[in-house]
């Protein structure tokens, strides 16, 4: 079996997610069996599943495995289902109800389109908020979250199975500027109880009984985010091939390759030597690491899009059939990203022909209350040029705005190898992009189907932009070169480099 390894699966996801789930649908088309492991709480993952057209048998999560529910029967859990004591008062609300003993409010019953329960918040008689329930999209009770009502931070967590009996807790304790988790308990699916310091110790206790299950079978795991997942599937007891796959520079600096190495798993000697094989996006990187680590565990490159055969069989579209003008951006809107290069260089270039319109694609950092998709806004507005840069979000199926777009630019600071690049060709979109570390120029065939312009050459980008407008006979010869160059990601091609490194090796 060959498990993929990740931190959790959203409706939005970033590019590590979606090469997972086309590694995976390359796989099970290849006949080789292969799951998708997370390690991050989601009640709502098996929700999310058929957006990826995904089903239980491709995914297994942390949480889900030590519960007994990686294959549950959805069911409803309506507000009769829920311990309301006799005599409380019911109230409707937008969102769901609320409970009242007298005047006093003791609980909100939120609920799920579908009428089951989503979460249950709780009240003390100083109507603060002293925990919350939270119910998996299936149908069952899954966490507790327990608070400090003095200042509202989290204290405690319990996580159960359908019968209710808790199999996984987290206690925090209050420090002079954060509550750090100090006690994890974890009750495995043996029975047997363990102390943990971290969960990334559960992570590999679950994947060492994920093994044990293959039986006498050496299973291969690939860790796919090596800040969450690396270091515990490298910490396993039990027999098995261990890959990292790097999906982005491996240096802190990402102007300066001879900067610090960004994750321990590369760092240091002791973890790098546990690890069998390291696979790169490009090239470019598996020649820099190579030389940079000095390792004798192998590296290499395999490509990380793979476009589907309906999508190279699929009829081409010219650009005469087109929006004219149209330019695409798919991005987090994340500072890395550097997608006020791609709207000051669009600025410039719209300045030449007013025909032109930009839309940008992703999602922001909630996080940090979305500093930078704020500021992308302001820029925009500051611009005048509201009318013509449009912020879409996320969107699920992109196949529709790649049909109809004309040109995408990519600006970030950093890559390992942009997706989107490889999923524009393959529409036939021609790709206007920075030359970083790594991806662009090994995705691109410059002048054939697409165009480099040096990093952070904001009035570069500008230029190659207006002059690929002005010249219908350049963007038509771009437009044919990027569906020739997605042959290079067909799902055959990239097999070759899977079975030369991984299956065969």
């Amino acid at each position: 079996m060959y498990y993929f390894l990740n931190g959790g699966l959203s409706v939005s996801n970033s590019g590590i997610e979606h090469a997972q789930v086309k590694r995976l649908k390359l796989f099970k088309q290849k006949g080789v069996p292969a799951k998708i492991v997370m390690c991050e709480y989601n009640r709502f993952a098996h929700r999310n599943l058929p957006l990826y057209e995904l089903t239980d048998d491709d995914y297994v999560n942390m949480f889900d495995f030590f519960a007994g529910t990686v294959t549950f029967p959805e069911r409803v859990i309506s507000i009769s289902d829920l311990p309301i004591p006799v005599g409380y008062q019911v109230k409707d609300i937008d969102i769901g109800y609320e409970v009242y003993d007298g005047n006093r409010k003791t609980m909100r019953i939120s609920l799920f389109p579908n009428g089951s329960v989503d979460t249950v918040d709780y009240f003390n008689g100083d109507v603060n908020l002293t925990k919350q329930d939270f119910y998996d999209t299936r149908g069952f009770k899954s966490s507790t979250k327990t608070y400090d009502t003095a200042d509202g931070h989290l204290v405690y967590e319990q996580f159960y199975r359908p019968n209710n009996t808790v199999y996984f807790e987290i206690s925090y304790e209050k420090r002079p500027n954060y509550y750090p988790a100090t006690n994890i308990q974890l009750i495995d699916t043996q029975g047997r109880v363990h102390s943990l310091m971290n969960t990334g110790l559960a992570f590999t206790i679950m994947l060492d009984e994920l093994n044990e299950q293959d039986g006498d079978e050496i299973s291969t795991f690939i860790s796919d985010r090596s800040n969450l997942v690396n270091v515990p599937m490298i910490n396993m007891k039990t027999p098995a091939r261990k890959i990292e796959h790097f999906h982005s520079i491996h240096f802190r600096d990402y102007w300066d390759p001879s900067s610090s190495l960004t994750y321990p798993s590369i760092s240091s000697p002791e973890l790098l030597n546990k690890t069998d094989l390291i696979i790169t996006p490009s090239q470019h990187q598996a020649d820099d690491m190579k030389k940079r680590l000095r390792s004798r565990v192998p590296i290499v490159a395999i490509p990380v899009g793979v476009v589907p055969d309906e999508q190279l069989n699929a009829r081409h579209i010219p650009i005469s059939e087109r929006v004219p003008g149209k330019i695409i951006a798919i991005a987090r809107l994340f500072p890395e990203k550097r997608l006020d290069d791609a709207i000051n260089a669009f600025a410039k270039a719209y300045q030449e022909n007013s025909t032109l319109s930009f839309d940008i694609y992703g999602y922001g950092n909630g996080a940090d209350g979305f500093k930078e998709e704020n500021m992308l806004k302001q820029l925009v507005k500051n611009l005048n040029l509201e009318n013509v840069v449009k912020f879409k979000g996320y969107i699920q199926d992109m196949d529709s705005v790649y049909n109809t777009a004309e040109l995408l630019i990519l600006s970030s600071r950093y890559e390992g190898a942009p997706l989107a690049i490889v999923e524009a060709q393959s529409h036939g979109v021609p790709v206007i992009s920075y030359d970083i570390n790594y991806g662009p120029s090994d995705l691109i065939q410059d002048g054939k189907s697409g165009i480099i312009v040096p990093s952070g050459h904001v009035d570069d980008m500008a230029t190659k932009i207006e002059k690929y407008f002005a010249n219908p006979k350049l963007m038509e010869q771009l437009n044919d070169g990027a569906y020739e160059n997605a042959q290079r990601f067909s799902g055959d091609n990239v097999w070759k480099y899977w079975e030369k490194y991984v299956i065969n090796a």
